[in-house]
């Protein structure tokens, strides 16, 4: 008998010991922050990562009120150290999409309603479209065409001259806006499946995702979310599902691509705002501004991995295919529109950095 519970005994310490090891190694394959890194230049958008070039990029417009301080600063993806920068003076872009075949670094320029395309070799501008201060917002690239998609927001405002919320599609050797698609609503986030041919972008102010068939410019669908202010959208071409930010609602639905069916709605943070969807990961992520959060959603379970700390505001995403690295961009919080001329200027230490996130699946 004393043999039997000796062996007993020793079998539940194994049993436990092998249970507190899979605890362990749960904990430690969650995503973590390796490495933050404060921006020499305020007022940071977009971020983009170059497979080809194996650098990061990120759109900096400099501190309001602050003239020719718009840079595209060159980040090394490891320590996030800057290593060069394009000069952009007065063009300060915000949206940007790189085509790494070409190795063509496009940008929204918002205040004037351009798309400029930047020669990564050289720094120089290889050409630009749009004007008219239309609102450029979300670009997607197609590499195998050169074919490049831009997002337009309508004017929210009565005017005598209203923009219409729009599809630009532009040819990206010619430089030339080849097709515009005006659609009702205020359109913001753009996702594109290049090979169905169909576009998805969200209304801001009615919360529908749209689905646009891209070659007969044909509005095909208007899906509602459920959410509040439904601000951005990734897609999933091979599982055929959407993923939808909710910035009013702090939240992230999920949408069949093909009926627009909900799927889930998920609550992953004040102001959810980007989305991006890596399904090697398997994980979908949201960078959550208002809350100061990234979330890391299980693409199947739709559970939250993570909610990580990214800093004061955080903006937008970008991966690494090959390593599956996820980085953030994060703004400072800084005077209002109407701070007076003599304010003194905000100081946020967690604000202008970008942050770079390992999957550790």
């Amino acid at each position: 008998m004393k043999a039997v519970r000796q062996f007993g005994k020793i079998a539940a310490q194994t049993t436990l010991a092998a249970s507190m090891l899979l605890t362990a190694a749960i904990a430690q394959a969650h995503p973590e922050i390796t490495a933050t890194e404060k921006m020499p230049v305020a007022g940071l958008y977009e971020i983009k990562f170059n497979q080809a070039a194996d650098v990061l990029y990120v759109a900096a417009t400099g501190s309001r009120g602050e003239e020719n301080a718009a840079r595209i600063l060159v980040l090394d993806p490891e320590s996030l150290a800057v290593q060069s920068e394009y000069d952009v003076g007065e063009t300060a872009l915000y949206g940007l999409a790189v085509n790494n075949r070409t190795q063509t670094l496009y940008g929204t320029a918002t205040r004037t309603g351009h798309i400029v395309a930047l020669d990564l070799e050289n720094g120089e501008v290889k050409g630009m479209v749009g004007g008219d201060r239309a609102h450029v917002r979300q670009l997607v690239v197609d590499e195998d065409t050169n074919t490049i998609y831009a997002s337009v927001v309508g004017s929210r405002r009565e005017t005598d001259n209203p923009i219409p919320s729009s599809l630009w599609v532009i040819d990206g050797d010619a430089h030339e806006i080849t097709k515009k698609i005006d659609i009702p609503g205020t359109l913001t986030g753009l996702d594109v499946d290049i090979d169905a041919g169909l576009a998805y972008m969200t209304d801001m102010n009615a919360n529908h995702v749209v689905q646009v068939d891209i070659d007969s410019g044909d509005v095909l669908n208007q899906w509602p979310t459920g959410g509040e202010s439904t601000i951005n959208v990734a897609v999933d071409p091979e599982g055929q599902r959407l993923f939808v930010t909710n910035q009013g609602s702090g939240t992230l639905t999920i949408m069949n691509a093909g009926n627009g069916d909900v799927i889930e709605t998920i609550a992953t943070g004040e102001g959810a705002l980007s989305v991006a969807y890596n399904p090697d990961a398997n994980h979908i992520y949201v960078t959550n501004r208002r809350a100061g959060t990234t979330s890391v959603v299980d693409a199947e379970s739709y559970e939250i991995v993570s909610n990580l700390a990214t800093g004061t505001l955080p903006q937008s995403l970008a991966i690494d295919w090959e390593t599956e690295v996820v980085y953030v961009s994060n703004k400072a919080r800084g005077l209002g529109r109407n701070a007076p001329a003599d304010a003194e200027p905000v100081v946020d230490e967690n604000g202008d950095t970008v942050n770079r996130i390992i999957p550790n699946h």
